[in-house]
C-alpha cells in the first residue's frame, strides 16, 4: 500500500465531511485485511429482522416480536409497520423474497433456511420460519447482514446508506437519530492505523486480525486498547489431500508436539487460551439454545431476551470433544508424536519440510518460530511465506500449500457452523465419518446435538484439517470521545451504536 493512500486516508478521516456538526462524524480505521471494513459497513447499511445492540444481545430489527413454536421448529415474527421510498409497506412476502434471493449465503444454511419452503408469509405482517429440526442459534443467524431484507432498486430499509469512495467507505445517516451523522471506514497497514490513532486521526482502530496488536499495546495509551474474545480458533490448516500432510497420522504427531500454553503466555491476555481441537473452550460442548424458545412472545426493548454473547459455553453437563491425546503428558505427546512421524518416514536425518503461508505482522511471524522451534527436534523444518489474504485463499482453493495460517472466526456462537467449514468439498481434506457426524447434529433436536457436535469433533481431530493453536481476539484503539464501546464475547460493536464528540482534554 502506498504512503500516498494512506496520507489521502488520513485527510479524509481528519476532515469534518459536508460541514456535519462537531462530533457527529465517527472516523474508523480497519487496521489489516478489508473485509472487516465491508462487514462494519454492511451490518449498518442492512435491514435485518432482528439485530445486535451494543452489548452482543439480540434486538428488534424489522420485527417487533417474535416466538418459538412446534418444539422450536417454527418461528413466528411480527414486521413493524415500515415504508419502502416508493410509499409501498414494507411485507412478510418482501422478507420471503429476500431469503430466496439468499439461498446461497452461508447465514441461510447455518440458520436452518436454505429450503425455499421454509419462509413462509401467511399474513401481510407476520412471517412464520419453518424448520425441520430446531436451530438452535437461529436469531443470531438472522441477525447476519447476508439476510437483509431488501426490495432491488430501493432505498434501504436500515438506518444508513453506503457509498464507497477512492479512500474507503462512507456511511450516510438517512434518519433523525443520535447516531453519528456520518460514519467514515478506511482500512490501511496496522502500524500506519496505529500511528494515525495516536496522531488523534481516527476515533476508533479496529484490528482484523491479529497483526498490529504488539504495536498497539506500545504505541496507545492502556485505557484505549480493548481485547475481545472470538468465536473461533487461530491455528494452521493443512493440505490433508495432497502432499506429505496427506497422512492423518503426521498430522496428528504435528498438533501433539506444540507447546501451546508456552505459546500464549508471552500474550498475558486471558482470552488467548490454548486450543488443541477444533473448537474453543467457550464453544465445545455448546449445542447452543435459542432464548425464549416457548410459546410466549418475546418483545424487543427493557428486558428483551435473546442471544447473550457472554453465555455461550456455559453449559458444564454437555460432552467435549477435545483430542484423546490431550491427556497424555508432555513427554508422552513428544514421544508418541516421534513415532507417527518416524512410522511416516520423517526423521531428523531425513527431515521434514513444510511452507507455512503466512500473513504479514510479527505476531504471525513470532508464532511459526516458536512452533517451528518444537517441531525441530522431530524432524519438521518450517519455512514460512508471506502472502495477503486473497493470495492464501486462492493457494488454499487449489491445494497449493503445505500449511496456511487461520484466524476464521463466526459471529453467532454456533459449533455446528465452525465445524462444517471442514467438510468434505469445501477444501483440501476430507473425513466422510464426520461429514455423517455433522449432517446427524443439523438434523437433530437440542438435546441431542451436542453429543453429535462432539462426535462430529471427535473424527475431525482423529485427522486434524486444522491444527489448533489457541482462541483468537480481536483488538482495537477506541477514542476517549467516544461512547458505546462495550466489551463482549464475539466482538460485536455495530457502528452504529456508538456515539462521539470533542476529544476531552
Amino acid at each position: 500500500m502506498s504512503k500516498s493512500w494512506i496520507i489521502a486516508a488520513a485527510l479524509l478521516l481528519a476532515g469534518c465531511g459536508s460541514g456535519d456538526p462537531q462530533g457527529a462524524r465517527l472516523r474508523v480505521v480497519v487496521a489489516g485485511d478489508d473485509g472487516l471494513a465491508r462487514r462494519l459497513a454492511a451490518e449498518a447499511t442492512a435491514a435485518t429482522l432482528v439485530g445486535r445492540d451494543g452489548n452482543g444481545q439480540i434486538i428488534a430489527g424489522l420485527a417487533t416480536s417474535w416466538r418459538f413454536v412446534d418444539d422450536g421448529k417454527s418461528l413466528i415474527l411480527r414486521l413493524k409497520p415500515a415504508h419502502w421510498d416508493d410509499g409501498k409497506p414494507l411485507t412478510s412476502k418482501d422478507v420471503v423474497a429476500s431469503f430466496d434471493r439468499a439461498e446461497d449465503d452461508p447465514a441461510l444454511t447455518a440458520a436452518g433456511l436454505s429450503d425455499k419452503a421454509a419462509a413462509l408469509a401467511p399474513i401481510a405482517r407476520v412471517v412464520e420460519l419453518r424448520l425441520t429440526a430446531a436451530s438452535p442459534q437461529l436469531l443470531g443467524w438472522l441477525a447476519e447482514p447476508g439476510l437483509a431484507i431488501e426490495r432491488p432498486g430501493h432505498r434501504t430499509l436500515a438506518g444508513y446508506s453506503r457509498h464507497n469512495t477512492k479512500q474507503g467507505i462512507e456511511l450516510k445517516r438517512l434518519s433523525d437519530t443520535p447516531s453519528p451523522a456520518t460514519i467514515g471506514i478506511t482500512s490501511t497497514e496496522p502500524e500506519a492505523a496505529v500511528a494515525l490513532f495516536g496522531r488523534g486521526g481516527a476515533d476508533v482502530v479496529i484490528g482484523a486480525g491479529l497483526a498490529g496488536l504488539a504495536a498497539a499495546r506500545s504505541a496507545a495509551r492502556p485505557e484505549a486498547l480493548r481485547i475481545d474474545p472470538l468465536w473461533g480458533v487461530y491455528g494452521y490448516l493443512a493440505n490433508g489431500l495432497h502432499g506429505p500432510l496427506a497422512d492423518s497420522g503426521v498430522r496428528r504427531a504435528l498438533a501433539m508436539a506444540i507447546d501451546r500454553p508456552a505459546l500464549t503466555a508471552g500474550y498475558g491476555i486471558g482470552a488467548m487460551v490454548p486450543v488443541a481441537g477444533l473448537l474453543p473452550p467457550s464453544l465445545a460442548g455448546n449445542s447452543g439454545a435459542n432464548a425464549d424458545s416457548g410459546a410466549g412472545d418475546t418483545v424487543a426493548g427493557a428486558g428483551a431476551a435473546g442471544i447473550a454473547a457472554g453465555d455461550a459455553g456455559k453449559n458444564p453437563g454437555a460432552p467435549r470433544a477435545i483430542p484423546g491425546w490431550t491427556a497424555l503428558s508432555a513427554e508422552a505427546r513428544l514421544a508418541e508424536a516421534r513415532r507417527l512421524l518416524t512410522a511416516a518416514g520423517w526423521t531428523p536425518a531425513h527431515p521434514l519440510r513444510l511452507v507455512l503461508l503466512l500473513p504479514p505482522g510479527r505476531e504471525h511471524r513470532s508464532i511459526a518460530e516458536s512452533v517451528a522451534a518444537g517441531w525441530a527436534p522431530l524432524g519438521v523444518l518450517l519455512s514460512v511465506t508471506q502472502v495477503e489474504a486473497d493470495v492464501r485463499d486462492r493457494l488454499v482453493a487449489r491445494g497449493a500449500f503445505d500449511l496456511a495460517v487461520s484466524e476464521a472466526s463466526i459471529a453467532v456462537p454456533d459449533p455446528l457452523a465452525l465445524l462444517t467449514r471442514f467438510r468434505c468439498g469445501t477444501g483440501p481434506w476430507c473425513n466422510r465419518p464426520a461429514d455423517a457426524a455433522l449432517a446427524a447434529a443439523a438434523r437433530a433436536g437440542p438435546a441431542e446435538r451436542a453429543a453429535q457436535v462432539a462426535r462430529a469433533e471427535a473424527l475431525l481431530a482423529d485427522g486434524p484439517p486444522l491444527i489448533g493453536l489457541f482462541a483468537p481476539v480481536r483488538w482495537a484503539l477506541v477514542g476517549r470521545n467516544v461512547a458505546g464501546w462495550v466489551p463482549n464475547a464475539g466482538a460485536s460493536h455495530p457502528l452504529t451504536r456508538l456515539s462521539v464528540g470533542a476529544a476531552p482534554r
